[in-house]
């Protein structure tokens, strides 16, 4: 009983971000670079945005590597979470956005999971894990410093225009945000 009590303490500092963002995490005990910020639920660009509060979504992509083949970011409304294998929380929030993902795809909503892990353990992982959304690695591990990440799961939501809707823990997203994010998105 108190093995068991101890290890869920372990899990849940390690979950809370105790240690930082996967970089640090998957680089044995290199922090990521890049200013840090609280955690919070809150629309926070970061720090290389474009005026008005946008990401520029093609920059953003291109630091990443796609397993499977690269979605069309750019127009659309844009879910990102950054995420590990390893990571439980982590592991929760892929049935909630596998569920995201069926509910609104349709509607030109795109999520991306991107992980700053190698890419056979990712790919390892998704086999015994069904994930329906698109998986990105991080190879440079870059984007974690730019986002200002200090723990995962972590995520943002932009409108097709790039504009941060909204952020925070992957599980705290409502569908009424994901509306807002998807008002004047043209059905297909």
């Amino acid at each position: 009983m108190k093995t068991k009590f101890l290890l869920s303490l372990v899990t849940v500092a390690l979950s809370v971000g105790a240690v930082g963002a996967y970089a640090t995490l998957t680089r044995a005990g290199t922090a990521a670079p890049g200013p840090t910020m609280s955690p919070s639920a809150t629309a926070i660009a970061p720090p290389d945005t474009e005026s008005a509060g946008r990401v520029n979504i093609p920059a953003l992509a291109a630091n990443l590597e796609f397993l499977g083949d690269k979605p069309a970011l750019s127009g659309h409304p844009l879910l990102i979470e950054f995420w590990a294998t390893w990571c439980p929380p982590c592991r929760a929030s892929i049935a909630h956005f596998n569920t995201l993902n069926k509910k609104y795809h349709d509607r030109g909503l795109e999520i991306v999971g991107i992980s700053g892990e190698d890419k056979t353990v990712v790919e390892r992982f998704r086999k015994s894990t069904a994930i329906d959304y698109n998986v990105a690695l991080d190879p440079e591990q870059a984007l974690p410093g730019q986002f200002q990440v200090q723990a995962i799961p972590q995520a943002w939501l932009f409108d097709k225009d790039g504009r941060v809707i909204w952020s925070g823990h992957p599980m705290q997203l409502d569908e009424q945000t994901i509306a807002r994010a998807l008002l004047n998105q043209p059905k297909t």
